[in-house]
Protein backbone atom coordinates (compact mmCIF):
# COMPACT_ATOMS: atom_id res chain seq x y z
CA UNK A 1 0.00 0.00 0.00
CA UNK A 2 1.32 3.44 -0.93
CA UNK A 3 1.62 6.43 1.31
CA UNK A 4 -1.63 7.95 2.55
CA UNK A 5 -0.23 11.46 2.37
CA UNK A 6 0.49 12.50 -1.21
CA UNK A 7 2.15 15.56 -2.71
CA UNK A 8 -1.35 16.90 -3.35
CA UNK A 9 -2.23 16.70 0.33
CA UNK A 10 0.98 18.48 1.28
CA UNK A 11 0.44 21.22 -1.29
CA UNK A 12 -3.16 21.77 -0.18
CA UNK A 13 -2.17 22.05 3.47
CA UNK A 14 0.50 24.58 2.55
CA UNK A 15 -1.63 26.74 0.24
CA UNK A 16 -5.17 26.28 1.55
CA UNK A 17 -4.61 25.26 5.17
CA UNK A 18 -6.68 22.07 4.82
CA UNK A 19 -6.91 18.82 2.89
CA UNK A 20 -9.25 15.81 2.73
CA UNK A 21 -8.58 12.10 3.09
CA UNK A 22 -11.81 10.67 1.72
CA UNK A 23 -13.05 7.34 3.10
CA UNK A 24 -9.84 6.71 5.02
CA UNK A 25 -11.84 4.37 7.26
CA UNK A 26 -14.68 2.00 6.36
CA UNK A 27 -18.35 2.39 7.22
CA UNK A 28 -18.06 -0.70 9.41
CA UNK A 29 -15.23 0.90 11.38
CA UNK A 30 -17.33 4.02 11.83
CA UNK A 31 -20.28 1.91 12.98
CA UNK A 32 -18.06 0.30 15.63
CA UNK A 33 -16.80 3.72 16.72
CA UNK A 34 -20.37 5.01 16.90
CA UNK A 35 -21.27 2.28 19.39
CA UNK A 36 -18.39 3.36 21.62
CA UNK A 37 -19.25 7.04 21.40
CA UNK A 38 -22.97 6.52 21.97
CA UNK A 39 -22.24 5.20 25.47
CA UNK A 40 -20.41 8.43 26.32
CA UNK A 41 -23.04 10.53 24.55
CA UNK A 42 -25.91 9.10 26.60
CA UNK A 43 -24.04 9.96 29.79
CA UNK A 44 -23.31 13.47 28.53
CA UNK A 45 -26.92 14.10 27.53
CA UNK A 46 -28.13 12.90 30.94
CA UNK A 47 -25.67 15.24 32.65
CA UNK A 48 -26.78 18.23 30.58
CA UNK A 49 -30.46 17.55 31.21
CA UNK A 50 -29.80 17.29 34.96
CA UNK A 51 -27.40 20.20 35.32
CA UNK A 52 -28.23 22.51 32.41
CA UNK A 53 -26.07 23.83 29.59
CA UNK A 54 -22.32 23.47 30.01
CA UNK A 55 -20.28 26.01 28.07
CA UNK A 56 -21.36 25.62 24.47
CA UNK A 57 -22.89 22.17 24.99
CA UNK A 58 -26.69 22.17 24.99
CA UNK A 59 -28.83 19.08 25.61
CA UNK A 60 -30.73 17.87 22.55
CA UNK A 61 -28.99 20.46 20.36
CA UNK A 62 -25.19 20.18 20.27
CA UNK A 63 -22.88 18.30 22.63
CA UNK A 64 -19.12 18.31 23.05
CA UNK A 65 -17.63 15.36 24.93
CA UNK A 66 -13.90 15.70 25.50
CA UNK A 67 -10.91 13.70 26.81
CA UNK A 68 -12.41 10.41 25.70
CA UNK A 69 -9.06 8.94 24.63
CA UNK A 70 -7.66 9.56 28.10
CA UNK A 71 -10.51 7.65 29.69
CA UNK A 72 -11.45 4.95 27.17
CA UNK A 73 -8.78 2.52 25.88
CA UNK A 74 -10.71 1.83 22.68
CA UNK A 75 -10.82 5.53 21.81
CA UNK A 76 -7.12 5.91 22.58
CA UNK A 77 -6.38 2.96 20.33
CA UNK A 78 -8.22 4.67 17.50
CA UNK A 79 -6.23 7.88 18.04
CA UNK A 80 -3.09 5.78 17.61
CA UNK A 81 -4.19 4.10 14.37
CA UNK A 82 -1.27 3.83 11.90
CA UNK A 83 -3.22 5.79 9.28
CA UNK A 84 -3.59 8.71 11.67
CA UNK A 85 0.00 8.50 12.88
CA UNK A 86 1.18 8.69 9.27
CA UNK A 87 -0.85 11.85 8.68
CA UNK A 88 0.46 13.40 11.89
CA UNK A 89 4.09 12.63 11.11
CA UNK A 90 3.72 13.99 7.58
CA UNK A 91 2.62 17.41 8.83
CA UNK A 92 4.15 17.66 12.31
CA UNK A 93 7.29 15.54 12.11
CA UNK A 94 8.26 12.46 14.12
CA UNK A 95 7.59 13.68 17.67
CA UNK A 96 3.85 14.03 18.15
CA UNK A 97 1.49 14.18 21.15
CA UNK A 98 -2.28 13.99 21.36
CA UNK A 99 -3.35 17.48 22.43
CA UNK A 100 -7.16 17.33 22.52
CA UNK A 101 -9.98 15.04 21.47
CA UNK A 102 -13.75 15.40 21.56
CA UNK A 103 -16.90 14.17 19.89
CA UNK A 104 -19.31 16.74 18.48
CA UNK A 105 -22.88 15.53 18.07
CA UNK A 106 -25.34 17.87 16.35
CA UNK A 107 -28.90 16.84 16.97
CA UNK A 108 -31.44 16.97 14.12
CA UNK A 109 -33.47 19.96 13.06
CA UNK A 110 -31.27 22.49 14.83
CA UNK A 111 -31.06 26.10 13.74
CA UNK A 112 -27.69 27.30 15.04
CA UNK A 113 -24.37 27.30 13.24
CA UNK A 114 -21.01 26.98 14.98
CA UNK A 115 -19.28 30.26 14.08
CA UNK A 116 -16.12 30.99 12.17
CA UNK A 117 -13.08 30.54 14.42
CA UNK A 118 -9.49 29.42 14.64
CA UNK A 119 -8.83 26.62 17.11
CA UNK A 120 -5.78 28.48 18.45
CA UNK A 121 -8.05 31.23 19.75
CA UNK A 122 -9.40 29.00 22.53
CA UNK A 123 -5.94 28.51 24.08
CA UNK A 124 -2.77 29.94 22.57
CA UNK A 125 0.10 27.47 22.57
CA UNK A 126 3.66 27.29 21.32
CA UNK A 127 4.63 26.04 18.83
CA UNK A 128 1.63 26.89 16.68
CA UNK A 129 -0.15 25.84 14.65
CA UNK A 130 -1.12 22.35 15.71
CA UNK A 131 -3.05 19.87 13.59
CA UNK A 132 -6.78 19.26 13.74
CA UNK A 133 -8.18 16.05 12.26
CA UNK A 134 -11.96 16.23 11.82
CA UNK A 135 -13.38 12.74 11.37
CA UNK A 136 -16.84 12.25 9.87
CA UNK A 137 -18.32 9.38 11.88
CA UNK A 138 -21.53 9.73 9.88
CA UNK A 139 -21.91 11.39 6.47
CA UNK A 140 -21.31 15.13 6.78
CA UNK A 141 -23.51 17.02 4.34
CA UNK A 142 -24.51 20.63 3.76
CA UNK A 143 -27.95 19.74 5.11
CA UNK A 144 -26.72 18.29 8.41
CA UNK A 145 -24.00 20.83 9.15
CA UNK A 146 -20.71 19.87 7.51
CA UNK A 147 -17.78 22.16 8.11
CA UNK A 148 -16.70 25.05 5.91
CA UNK A 149 -13.18 26.42 5.67
CA UNK A 150 -11.68 29.70 4.50
CA UNK A 151 -8.78 28.68 2.25
CA UNK A 152 -5.52 30.47 2.97
CA UNK A 153 -6.70 31.92 6.28
CA UNK A 154 -3.99 30.03 8.17
CA UNK A 155 -1.37 32.38 6.71
CA UNK A 156 -2.63 35.50 8.46
CA UNK A 157 -1.80 34.53 12.04
CA UNK A 158 -4.23 34.54 14.95
CA UNK A 159 -7.14 36.92 14.47
CA UNK A 160 -9.08 38.75 17.18
CA UNK A 161 -12.00 36.68 18.46
CA UNK A 162 -15.11 37.54 20.45
CA UNK A 163 -17.20 35.33 22.72
CA UNK A 164 -20.78 34.58 21.71
CA UNK A 165 -23.33 32.22 23.22
CA UNK A 166 -22.26 29.62 20.67
CA UNK A 167 -18.51 29.98 21.05
CA UNK A 168 -15.69 32.18 19.83
CA UNK A 169 -16.06 33.94 16.51
CA UNK A 170 -13.17 35.40 14.56
CA UNK A 171 -14.70 36.18 11.19
CA UNK A 172 -18.04 37.74 10.22
CA UNK A 173 -20.89 35.45 9.27
CA UNK A 174 -22.01 38.07 6.75
CA UNK A 175 -18.63 38.68 5.11
CA UNK A 176 -18.72 38.42 1.30
CA UNK A 177 -16.31 35.47 1.31
CA UNK A 178 -17.83 32.58 3.25
CA UNK A 179 -15.23 30.07 2.20
CA UNK A 180 -16.15 26.65 0.87
CA UNK A 181 -18.19 23.87 2.41
CA UNK A 182 -16.54 20.47 2.75
CA UNK A 183 -19.14 17.69 2.67
CA UNK A 184 -17.56 14.25 3.14
CA UNK A 185 -18.82 10.67 3.50
CA UNK A 186 -18.47 8.73 6.74
CA UNK A 187 -14.93 7.58 7.44
CA UNK A 188 -13.36 10.64 5.83
CA UNK A 189 -10.79 12.82 7.56
CA UNK A 190 -10.49 16.57 7.06
CA UNK A 191 -7.07 17.81 8.17
CA UNK A 192 -6.51 21.51 8.82
CA UNK A 193 -4.17 23.77 10.75
CA UNK A 194 -5.32 25.26 14.04
CA UNK A 195 -4.93 28.69 12.41
CA UNK A 196 -7.36 27.83 9.61
CA UNK A 197 -10.71 29.58 9.94
CA UNK A 198 -13.59 27.11 9.87
CA UNK A 199 -17.23 26.84 10.89
CA UNK A 200 -20.06 24.33 10.70
CA UNK A 201 -23.64 24.82 9.64
CA UNK A 202 -26.92 24.04 11.35
CA UNK A 203 -28.21 20.47 11.23
CA UNK A 204 -31.45 20.81 9.28
CA UNK A 205 -31.72 17.08 8.62
CA UNK A 206 -33.64 14.49 10.63
CA UNK A 207 -30.52 12.58 11.73
CA UNK A 208 -27.62 13.21 14.11
CA UNK A 209 -24.43 14.58 12.60
CA UNK A 210 -21.58 12.80 14.40
CA UNK A 211 -17.95 13.91 14.28
CA UNK A 212 -14.79 13.20 16.22
CA UNK A 213 -12.27 16.04 16.49
CA UNK A 214 -8.70 14.89 17.22
CA UNK A 215 -5.92 17.43 17.65
CA UNK A 216 -2.22 16.65 17.58
CA UNK A 217 0.79 18.81 18.38
CA UNK A 218 4.56 18.84 18.49
CA UNK A 219 5.86 17.09 21.60
CA UNK A 220 6.75 19.53 24.36
CA UNK A 221 3.87 21.93 23.68
CA UNK A 222 3.71 24.95 26.00
CA UNK A 223 1.07 27.48 26.94
CA UNK A 224 2.02 30.71 25.21
CA UNK A 225 0.94 32.97 28.07
CA UNK A 226 2.90 31.26 30.86
CA UNK A 227 5.52 29.21 29.03
CA UNK A 228 4.50 26.16 31.07
CA UNK A 229 4.50 22.76 29.42
CA UNK A 230 0.98 21.51 28.67
CA UNK A 231 0.60 18.60 31.10
CA UNK A 232 -0.63 15.05 30.64
CA UNK A 233 -0.46 14.85 26.86
CA UNK A 234 -0.44 11.35 25.40
CA UNK A 235 2.63 10.49 23.30
CA UNK A 236 1.65 9.29 19.84
CA UNK A 237 4.89 9.17 17.89
CA UNK A 238 8.59 9.52 18.66
CA UNK A 239 11.64 9.72 16.44
CA UNK A 240 13.43 6.42 16.16
CA UNK A 241 16.93 6.50 17.62
CA UNK A 242 19.52 4.34 15.90
CA UNK A 243 22.85 3.32 17.38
Amino acid sequence: MGSIVTDRHRAEMDSNGFTVFERLFTEAEMADLTEVFEVHERRRQAQLRAEGDSGISRADEITFNDHLAENDPSVRAFCERPEIVEVCRAFLGPNVDLYWNQTVFKQPEGDKIFPWHQDDAYTEVDPAPYLTLWLAISDATEENGCISVLPGSHKGGLRPHEWTDIGLTGYPADAPDQGISVPVPAGSLIAFWSMTLHKSGANRSKGIRRAFVIQYCHAGLRYKASGDVVPNLLPISREEVTA
